[in-house]
């Protein structure tokens, strides 16, 4: 697990993210080690394919947040099917955590 710090915009945006997205409801300090399986998406009945397309429309609408409301951009060599993969193979691991998934955002843009 990646380290959870508050001083990281990867982290804070992770997190405000999630927050607006209605895919957790906790305070900054406790959210790192969320896992996966707590999303407000998380169905344990869900088959793999269907979590993969929430898991998809979640890393889509995160994209967009980055790019479109916050005008963060792409790390080089990054464009947008790489970013929203990425974000999609945290997101359907229900052992992953916010922490992992910073982690990965943080690798995939440049926040501001």
């Amino acid at each position: 697990m990646a380290k959870w710090d508050l001083s990281s915009r990867a982290c804070k945006t992770t997190w405000s993210t999630l927050m607006t997205l209605d895919q957790i409801d906790e305070v900054f300090i406790n959210s790192g080690t969320i896992k996966m399986a707590d999303f407000a998406l998380w169905n344990p009945a869900s088959s793999a394919a269907i979590r993969q397309v929430q898991a998809s429309t979640i890393a889509n609408q995160m994209d967009n947040i980055f790019r479109n409301i916050r005008h963060d951009t792409y790390q080089n060599g990054i464009d947008n099917n790489k970013a929203i993969n990425d974000i999609v193979a945290i997101l359907i691991v229900e052992d992953k955590t916010i922490s992992d998934l910073a982690e990965v955002i943080n690798s995939d843009y440049i926040f501001f």
